[in-house]
């Protein structure tokens, strides 16, 4: 089985990038990356994410199983999750990962206090969309805060520093699209 890590590595060295270059680029440590790669680490959504983008992939291509590239098809339980400690969530794709893809659906389950991290920046420009499927999330935009319940959506510049957080007792679930990278 591929992991995070050894995906992450691949990428890292066909890009010809250090540890430490990766490190400067995301605003994580190299020894971090370094844990990650050897798969002794969990990462943040956000971390993720960063990586993600600075590597020029979707985030789920962390995820994605190459033998189901281009199906148009994602069966419920065939569903790849990756559960992040740090965030504590899991995140699902939603989509297979597909050339030319413009948009990046994926299911995001945040734990009781569960938050998908704080975005202060992001490279990431254009729209992103939200919509609550199950129990209580705020949603924070720049200085903004939201409360959303189940059925509520958001849709905002994906540039803006935002953050997700489960604010009730149960698990939330949260339906999102971003941009491709």
């Amino acid at each position: 089985m591929i992991t995070i890590g050894k995906k992450l590595k691949a990428l890292r060295e066909e890009g010809n990038l250090s540890l430490r270059e990766l490190a400067d680029k995301v605003g994580l440590s190299a020894s971090f990356l370094s844990q990650l790669e050897l798969g002794q680490v969990s990462p943040s959504i956000a971390s993720l994410e960063n990586i993600a983008k600075a590597l020029n992939v979707y985030i789920t291509y962390f995820f994605d199983d190459p033998k189901k590239t281009d199906s148009v098809v994602i069966r419920k339980n065939e569903r790849r999750k990756i559960y992040s400690k740090g965030s504590r969530a899991i995140i699902q794709p939603l989509a297979h990962e597909i050339s030319k893809k413009k948009i990046e659906p994926f299911m995001l389950a945040l734990e009781a206090g569960g938050e998908a991290g704080e975005h202060p920046y992001s490279s990431r420009h254009g729209e992103e969309f939200g919509i609550v499927i199950q129990g209580r999330i705020g949603f924070t935009l720049e200085q903004n805060e939201y409360v959303l319940e189940e059925g509520d959506s958001v849709y905002f510049n994906s540039s803006k520093p935002h953050n997700w957080k489960n604010i009730s007792r149960k698990k939330a679930k949260i339906i999102l699209v971003i941009p491709a990278p």
